[in-house]
């Protein structure tokens, strides 16, 4: 998605599911890696969410899809705020023990994974109107492959981008994003070059009036 989708998507996110999406975009966490998420297992002081195990779709918690699955992922402070907030709430509820889900149901317990798509995800993208005739329909793994591609574009190497995603192998992430790699380090390289070429003409003679 592109920033101004990512923000529409957002925007129009209910609010109870808000945090969740975000967290997912922001992070590249698997649905179920973010679903099985505990309290104790995010270190808002550092900014860090320490991955250690999914919520699995019969509801109990498991290991994750992969060894290095189990990964320490850094968040940047305005999710770090949001997810403070988010933590409030939950305490006003009394679910914020080290032990409770971070995306809980009321009851405390945790959501189901085609219930966090069909009240939060696709009224979100309905709302925001991403879901258009000619595109395909929005999926929650998109949101893994948007985080990605927010990594890359900024200039992330495939090992990190590997490491956050917490795919088995570095190259996983490279046969699946290739070609971001390829245009990002295109961009780069053109860039470069146009510099090269013309700096000296931009800092040759005084501006006129």
């Amino acid at each position: 998605m592109s920033s101004d989708e990512i923000a529409r998507l957002l925007d129009n996110c209910p609010s109870r599911y808000r945090p969740l999406v975000a967290t997912a975009l922001f992070t590249g966490m698997r649905q179920g890696e973010a679903l099985g998420l505990q309290w104790a297992d995010l270190d808002l002081d550092t900014g860090v969410v320490h991955v250690r195990r999914q919520l699995l779709r019969d509801g109990t918690l498991g290991p994750t899809k992969t060894a290095r699955g189990s990964r320490d992922i850094t968040i940047f402070p305005a999710l770090v705020a949001l997810l403070r907030e988010h933590r409030r709430t939950a305490f006003a509820r009394g679910h914020a023990r080290p032990s409770d889900f971070v995306f809980g149901s009321a009851t405390g317990g945790p959501w189901h994974y085609r219930n966090v798509v069909r009240r939060g995800l696709d009224k979100a993208t309905d709302a925001a109107r991403l879901n258009v005739d000619g595109h395909p329909r929005l999926r929650w793994h998109d949101l893994r492959h948007t985080c990605a591609s927010l990594l890359i574009a900024q200039g992330e190497n495939v090992v990190y981008v590997s490491r956050q995603l917490g795919h088995a192998d570095a190259s996983i992430t490279l046969k699946i994003y290739a070609h971001l790699f390829d245009a990002a380090e295109h961009a780069r390289r053109a860039s470069s070059r146009l510099g090269a070429s013309y700096a000296t003409v931009l800092q040759g003679k005084e501006p006129r009036d």
